[in-house]
């Protein structure tokens, strides 16, 4: 199917198996009882199979704790940076505090105990892992861990749904797209803007019956010249209209319409979300394509990575996870403390997150690896319960190469730009998430 300016583009849905009962019910009510009474098992068996491997591993856990403890009184702490919903939280917790009570050892609080216990549940893309790390007194910290292959749990495991992503056009031109912007009510004008970055301008679009007209033309003045392969950023800000990042050159618009634009040679490094203070912000190599490693406010205690493309946060309870796509070809997250790579990720070069209220909530978007036989490029969602990640989408096509890819302003939607091999046309479109249970 062709990109169509005024036609947007879904992906397909992920099906599941939700009407097991409604269709064997129909069936079976045809045939005899006992026959019936055997789908009810069938159709309800996994949630039944979920709940008693959940108690099942949480018990081995604690006869692990147990076997470095002894007897006595202990705090204990259970962080969920998996898939599992409150309830099956709740549940491993019972059944963990269960088994350590029927062993002699009892929970208790920091001041009355005489250790500690810290579970962490967490998976990859195959099993459950479930860590304790055993603190007693002064001796050394030990870990104890179990693990629960996922497909024991059967269809219950998924807490969160299917998701599916649309892409809606929003420009098509000749000019190579950097970046591009959507702005509402953009400085009190009254219509919304639309900002494109370009290798010389930023071109400022007025919408009009639902088309996008020129409204200003901002050019560009660099102190350097550019690399061959340029990219470029554009962040909004409360102050003034938008910022431009370009290598070696920063630009400021003016605060009022009409939009001017000042530009200034720069090396500070370009920050990695839209916030303005405060954000992770990684300098950029202004001779390539790529950001250098180096960053500056940190991610944590980490101030270095390997070089990368392209990076994201997605929000944890009490940390921040970063999604790195590194020059090499590969993969990793860091929370700030850990730099991990992923395995076996056959991912391209851009990232970006979006908030989504779908599933955990945000969705990490990355770009396919691109089939250069058919020139179309790819974009998919995933989650990250703890460190490998899970696809939760199908890939959405794009007829061209992936040139860009940023998470809106809002986070709410992330902005691609690609393009076409046939044509030589970029083209920006804005790609959102629904949930499509």
């Amino acid at each position: 199917m062709k990109f169509s300016p005024s036609m947007p583009r879904y992906n397909q849905f992920i099906l599941d198996m939700r009407a097991c009962l409604l269709r064997r019910w129909r069936l079976e009510l045809r045939s005899s009882f006992p026959r019936f009474l055997l789908v009810l098992v069938v159709c309800f068996s996994p949630p039944l199979l979920f709940a008693s491997n959940l108690s099942d591993s949480a018990r081995q856990l604690a006869g692990k704790i147990a076997a470095v403890t002894g007897p006595g009184s202990l705090a204990l702490e259970v962080a969920n940076r998996s898939s599992l919903d409150e309830k099956s939280v709740r549940e491993v917790r019972v059944a963990l505090q269960g088994q350590l009570r029927s062993l002699g050892v009892h929970v208790a609080g920091n001041e009355q105990a005489m250790g500690s216990v810290n579970v962490v549940l967490s998976e990859s893309l195959r099993e459950f892992v479930w860590t304790a790390e055993v603190a007693m007194g002064n001796d050394a910290a030990r870990v104890v861990m179990v693990s629960l292959p996922r497909a024991a749990v059967g269809s219950a495991l998924s807490a969160a749904p299917p998701i599916t992503l649309k892409a809606t056009p929003l420009l098509a031109q000749d000019e190579r797209i950097l970046d591009v912007a959507v702005i509402d009510n953009a400085a009190g004008a009254g219509s919304a803007r639309l900002l494109a970055l370009e290798d010389s301008r930023v071109a400022v679009y007025r919408q009009e019956s639902g088309h996008w007209q020129m409204d200003a033309s901002l050019p560009i003045t660099a102190a350097r010249a550019f690399p061959r392969d340029l990219r470029g950023r554009i962040m909004l800000r409360r102050d003034h209209l938008f910022d431009a990042y370009l290598p070696g050159t920063l630009c400021r618009s003016s605060a009022a319409m009409p939009l001017t634009l000042t530009c200034s040679a720069s090396d500070d490094p370009w920050p990695m979300t839209a916030e303005d203070t405060g954000a992770v912000r990684a300098f950029y190599a202004p001779t390539r394509n790529f950001f250098a490693g180096v960053l500056s406010p940190g991610i944590g205690k980490i101030s270095n990575v390997p070089p990368f493309y392209s990076a994201a946060s997605i929000p944890r309870q009490g940390y921040t996870l970063w999604a790195i796509a590194a020059v090499d070809g590969s993969a990793h997250v860091t929370d700030g403390v850990t730099d991990q790579a992923i395995r076996g990720a056959h991912w391209g070069s851009d990232l970006a997150v979006v908030h989504s209220g779908c599933g955990t909530g945000a969705q990490l978007l990355v770009s396919g690896e691109g089939d250069a036989a058919k020139d179309r490029d790819t974009v998919r969602a995933y989650e990250i319960p703890d460190r490998e990640p899970m696809a939760v989408s199908a890939e959405l096509e794009f007829d061209g190469t992936i040139t860009a890819l940023w998470a809106d302003a809002s986070g709410t939607s992330a902005l691609v730009v690609v393009k076409r091999e046939d044509t030589g046309r970029y083209e920006a479109s804005r790609t959102t998430v629904a949930c499509s249970n």
